[in-house]
């Protein structure tokens, strides 16, 4: 079902676009208390230290004396950079992990598998077909199940909050409070 090859990260981020809380799969050796599966909140990651770092490294890259109008047009895909650099030190940091200062090296691999798609739509046996292949080296059984039980919570949550953006999407069509664009309809993958 997975390529097996990206079962290899020593830790996996399980992203849920639409939710304010996402998984992390700490699958290495030597972490004390050995492997684990951890939910953690986007409001932990996201908090006065994140901005201000994210701040100063945009400034950074505005306020380069040999910037030119090429390196200008850019400056989108260095922020999008900015901001996943930063948003990845936040993470390791709520998993404990000290990342020595001017390195960005996480102490091992992290992997990012967004829930999305047709991702979504797996059904219970088949996200443990794809669990088992992913982390069943890596994870003990009871582990394995627990990271089951919390995927397919987040998922099913997950589908609600995209079927109730849809709503609100059409709400705001209907009633001309949506502004010049709104997504109708959107593939499910199927």
């Amino acid at each position: 079902m997975f390529d097996s090859d990206r079962g290899n990260a020593d830790i996996t981020l399980c992203i849920f676009p639409h939710l304010r809380e996402f998984l992390a799969i700490d699958a290495r050796k030597d972490r004390a208390g050995g492997p684990a599966v951890l939910s953690l909140s986007i409001a932990n990651v996201l908090g006065e230290e994140f901005y201000s770092n994210v701040e100063k490294d945009f400034s950074k890259l505005l306020r380069r004396h040999d910037i030119g109008f090429m390196e200008l047009m850019g400056i989108p895909q260095q922020v999008e950079a900015v901001v996943r650099a930063n948003s990845l030190k936040r993470i390791i940091a709520e998993l404990g992990i000290n990342v020595p200062e001017g390195t960005n090296e996480p102490g091992g691999s992290v992997g990012v598998l967004f829930f999305t798609g047709t991702l979504l739509n797996f059904e219970k046996p088949q996200l443990q077909e794809a669990t088992r292949e992913l982390f069943g080296n890596k994870l003990p059984p009871q582990s394995i199940e627990q990271l089951n039980d919390q995927l397919f919570d987040l998922m099913t949550k997950e589908r609600e909050s995209i079927q109730e953006t849809t709503k609100q999407d059409l709400a705001g069509l209907i009633s001309g409070k949506s502004g010049p664009y709104v997504t109708l309809w959107e593939s499910s993958g199927k």
